[in-house]
């Protein structure tokens, strides 16, 4: 489904560009690029023989609501357009999606400085963090190199090949190319509202009083190198890792019920999901967990894993939820693999640090509401 746009009033400001709303005193910028030869037809339209027909043109964008123009900040001049199109229906994408297509021209006498990468990633930013689009799609000529590495850079994946008909007759072998919003896949999760309790355990927020017990935790260099994060060596540096979990509100403590104390970090996490195979349409959340060193062997964390997953799907009706280890993780897998998570896919992540690891990622389904999965 072609979702609602009016960039009206709109204004998106990047290092060199500002992209706005185009008015009628733009006309002269845009009767400037778009009557060189060379340039329109790279997008399926002829260069304007005339003012009058970039002023006709002008008047559509302005109407229409969907085109963006795009300002030089050095000299305030008007340099090309981006308009968010409505979709090719040659896409098979579900319906209840919302989205758009991306197309883009600039003018000659500014290519090669990657001015167009800046605005589209600028636009995609946009358009999945301000309006919430499921996607985005675009496309160039198979002869237009330029357009296909702006689209390599803006991270789109190709889709399929297609035949276009230009506006004046010709037949254009076409690469469609789509782009899905990470943020829409991620299922809400409120950890300051989640009390879960196990035979032995306690699951439940985070807060202050947790700081010297997760000390115990973070400050242990087996544990962080196992987690990708760098050991906290003073209290000063547990405080900031205990602000983050604060401030994201994604973290629940796992309490021994016996003797009150924090054991072990539980985290619900949103993930970038572009790179993982599951269903767009599907919502959920990754977990990761920690466990104070002194108390593994023991079954804890299958215990509090099992309790996270069946509150995640059962109560809060995701659609599935992930887990993952670095391939040096033995112990980690092994917690996934007792708690029913099945392979989803392996690749490299970059981590905070820096350091780039291989890591594997298993999944559950939701049985109750997709039982074709489990």
């Amino acid at each position: 489904m072609n979702a609602p746009v009016d960039v009206t009033n709109t204004r998106i400001e990047t290092d060199r560009l500002i992209l706005r709303a185009w008015r009628d005193s733009d006309l002269a910028d845009f009767y400037e690029y778009a009557k060189v030869d060379g340039l329109g037809q790279m997008a399926g339209w002829l260069p304007h023989e005339s003012m009058e027909k970039s002023r006709q043109i002008l008047r559509l964008f302005i109407d229409e609501k969907k085109t963006f123009a795009l300002e030089l900040k050095e000299n305030a001049k008007v340099i090309g357009s981006l308009g968010l199109e409505t979709r090719d229906d040659k896409l098979a994408i579900p319906e209840n999606m919302q989205g758009r297509e991306i197309g883009y021209v600039l003018s000659k006498d500014y290519w090669g400085r990657g001015l167009m990468p800046e605005a589209v990633k600028a636009v995609i930013d946009h358009c999945f963090r301000e309006l919430k689009f499921d996607y985005l799609t675009c496309g160039h000529f198979v002869s237009n190199s330029q357009s296909r590495r702006v689209i390599e850079k803006c991270g789109f994946t190709f889709a399929k090949d297609i035949v276009h008909e230009t506006r004046f007759g010709t037949k254009e072998p076409t690469k469609l190319y789509i782009l899905f919003n990470p943020r829409n896949m991620t299922a809400p999760f409120d950890a300051s509202a989640v009390q879960i309790e196990t035979d032995r355990l306690l699951l439940r927020p985070i807060g202050e009083s947790d700081l010297q017990d997760l000390h115990e935790i973070v400050s242990v260099p087996e544990i962080a190198n196992m987690n990708g994060y760098v050991p906290c060596d003073t209290m000063e540096e547990t405080q900031k890792f205990l602000n983050r979990h604060l401030r994201d509100n994604e973290t629940l403590a796992v309490v021994l019920k016996e003797s009150g104390k924090m054991v072990g970090t539980f985290s619900v996490q949103p993930r970038y999901w572009e790179k993982y195979p599951i269903e767009r349409t599907f919502r959920g959340r990754e977990f990761g967990f920690d466990l104070n060193k002194d108390y593994w062997g023991r079954g804890l964390m299958p215990e509090a894993l099992r309790a996270v997953t069946a509150y995640c799907l059962d109560t809060l009706r995701y659609d599935f939820v992930t887990c993952g280890h670095f391939l040096r993780n033995s112990r980690s897998s092994r917690v996934i693999e007792k708690c029913g998570f099945e392979f989803l896919f392996e690749a490299e992540h970059t981590l905070p640090t820096g350091v780039k690891e291989q890591i594997r990622t298993y999944i559950i389904y939701n049985k109750e509401k997709h039982p074709c999965l489990n």
